[in-house]
């Protein structure tokens, strides 16, 4: 080993718990059957093991609006963790693809996805951040409602999100104090709010990326995502393309074959988080396939999703039990 890898070591252990990736294991983790399939909205009132749509009074009329499931253990006189989830582009609330049902499998934890509010406050915005403010007002309000009227309990809150998601978990959920302190802990899954990468932020909004950062202080925070090439294509697309035509049935092949990194390393994560907050609380699990798709990654029985979930429980540990 060499001497700049040893300094690289010194740094990055003291405030990350790293998780070393499968040996054996599929490039494209969809090839693995899935053993989840996300719930279907359904209309009427929310019950256990339902999803229904909700909004704010203040929005009532528009396409405003949030998901709430109950998990099938779900009873009134009972208090559950809850996961609060940002989607992906493309995806609205109504499109209901996140990672949260994977996660859980259904039970135990009150599932929350919440809205981008448009400019004009009629929509949930689909791609990137509509109304910011907006947004995180939207979050300030719906997560102690939802906790007071369906018995989630307010201190175990733990906010997830891939791609835009995992951008929008630091750049809504720490925004400001006020905000920051719902959360319990965050897990990002494929891409960061890492202050150099525009994420169609303003120049001034990318600038205060280290300052949401800080804003985690003690609150852990999981960060995943999956391999990439170097440097990035912009979809996992064309290295699905290049797995299939070479046949490569392995991730420890495909690894080596295309010069696959985590995606935490050549984004920059792990360097922006080094240089600005290395006293955080951080876990970062470099997730072995190339699939950018984590709602569909994530309904497949893998190591990653059982360390995840594990990380999740430990967090949750006797949260049913708080007063």
């Amino acid at each position: 080993m060499t001497r700049s890898v040893l300094i690289l070591v010194l740094i990055v252990l003291p405030f990350t718990q790293c998780w070393a990736t499968e040996v054996v294991s599929p490039p494209d983790v969809l090839t693995i059957p899935a053993d989840l399939e996300n719930p279907v909205l359904a209309d009427g009132k929310p019950a256990p093991g339902k999803a229904v749509l909700q909004s704010l009074p203040r929005y009532a009329g528009t396409e405003v609006t949030h998901a709430l499931y109950l998990p099938t253990d779900w009873s009134p006189n009972k208090r559950f963790p809850v996961l609060v989830e940002y989607l992906g582009n493309t995806a609205r609330v109504r499109d209901y693809r996140g990672i949260g049902y994977g996660l859980t499998g259904g039970k135990g934890f009150i599932w929350v996805v919440l809205p981008f509010v448009s400019s004009d406050g009629k929509k949930d915005e689909a791609w990137w951040w509509g109304d910011v403010a907006a947004t995180v007002a939207y979050a300030k309000e719906a997560v102690p409602a939802i906790c007071k009227q369906w018995g989630g309990n307010p201190a175990k809150v733990i906010l997830i999100g891939s791609s835009r998601g995992a951008i929008a978990c630091n750049y809504i959920g720490l925004h400001d104090d006020q905000i920051a302190k719902l959360w319990q802990a965050i897990i990002p899954v494929s891409h960061y709010d890492d202050g150099h990468i525009p994420w169609d932020m303003t120049p001034e909004e990318q600038h205060h990326a280290s300052e949401r950062l800080r804003r985690l202080g003690n609150t852990p925070q999981l960060i995943a995502g999956e391999h990439c090439s170097v440097p990035q294509l912009g979809s996992d697309k064309p290295l699905l393309e290049k797995i299939k035509e070479k046949k490569l049935t392995s991730f420890i092949a495909a690894k080596g074959e295309l010069g696959l990194k985590p995606i935490t390393e050549v984004e920059g994560t792990r360097k922006f988080i080094a240089s600005n907050f290395p006293q955080g609380n951080f876990t970062i699990l470099d997730l072995p396939w190339v699939n950018h798709n984590a709602s569909k990654a994530l309904l497949r029985d893998t190591p990653e999703r059982k360390k995840i979930r594990q990380w999740i429980q430990e967090m949750v540990r006797d949260a049913q039990n708080d007063s």
